[in-house]
């Protein structure tokens, strides 16, 4: 269920087909703008709302999900119907978890199966830059409110790897981990594919070996922790293979003249947030 590209953030990896904040910059540079108006969503919701009876599943996607008037509706359908064995599924940036008067977070804990994927990137500073619009304090009372509230919901964090967070992602993990938010297992990783120039195969030859062996010490420590998914494991040795299947290294110069481009028009510099 996908009903709209209505999005707070306008993350470094996204475009506005997926994310309404980025209209903004894509008109600035000369782009073709995407937008789903209020009225197509609700003509939406209307075709999905008399299929209920017959769901088993229903995977939530963006733009954001959270954010969304029409997923709480059907969130009250269901609860009206008392379809709590509805199988939960999200794709979520994990920034807002109310929606004017209602918490996402008392519907979840209703329900017999919820699994949450939260796109984060890394933490703090590397979280605010990649994925704009992002308050890394408010991600993290978010997790809080949400072990006390339903803490049988799955919970794991979906990041999208690129050359932006490559180098971080490992001690974002680990952190997590050791602050008791996730178990080492809840991480999956999604090797960026496009754009291009933001893949972690553009990395010359010798911060790919830096990367590879960074990747290594941490499938180590995770095998350590016991990852009985092998979800992450598998992710951060697919991440090595594919860094070194191809070179790439030709679309660095693009790579840096889309993150200036973009760096002038948010008045940021990488290089304050990411200096490796």
């Amino acid at each position: 269920i996908r009903l709209s590209n209505i999005c707070n953030m306008k993350c470094r990896t996204c475009n506005s087909h997926y994310s309404s904040m980025w209209e903004h910059e894509d008109s600035r540079q000369g782009m073709k703008i995407i937008g789903i108006d209020k009225n197509v969503r609700s003509d939406y919701l209307q075709e999905i709302l008399p299929h209920i009876q017959y769901m088993d599943m229903a995977y939530f996607a963006g733009g954001e999900p959270l954010i969304m008037d029409e997923h709480y509706n059907i969130l009250d359908e269901l609860d009206r119907r008392g379809r709590y064995d509805v199988v939960l599924i999200y794709n979520t940036n994990f920034s807002e978890t109310r929606l004017k008067d209602r918490s996402v977070f008392e519907y979840w804990k209703l329900f017999d199966s919820v699994s949450v994927g939260a796109s984060l990137d890394g933490a703090e500073e590397y979280a605010e830059y990649i994925r704009k619009g992002t308050d890394w304090n408010q991600v993290e009372r978010n997790r809080v409110e949400m072990l006390k509230i339903c803490p049988q919901v799955d919970f794991y964090i979906s990041p999208t790897l690129s050359i932006l967070n490559a180098l971080h992602l490992p001690d974002f993990h680990q952190d997590w981990v050791d602050r008791g938010f996730i178990q080492a297992q809840d991480l999956n990783v999604n090797i960026l594919q496009d754009p291009m120039h933001f893949r972690i195969d553009i990395a010359p030859s010798e911060y790919k070996a830096e990367l590879s062996t960074v990747y290594l010490n941490h499938i180590q420590w995770l095998r350590e922790q016991g990852d009985d998914l092998g979800r992450a494991t598998q992710g951060f040795e697919s991440a090595i293979t594919f860094m070194n299947a191809t070179d790439n290294t030709h679309l660095i110069d693009q790579f840096w003249r889309k993150t200036h481009e973009l760096d002038d028009i948010r008045n940021e510099n990488v290089l304050d947030v990411i200096p490796e």
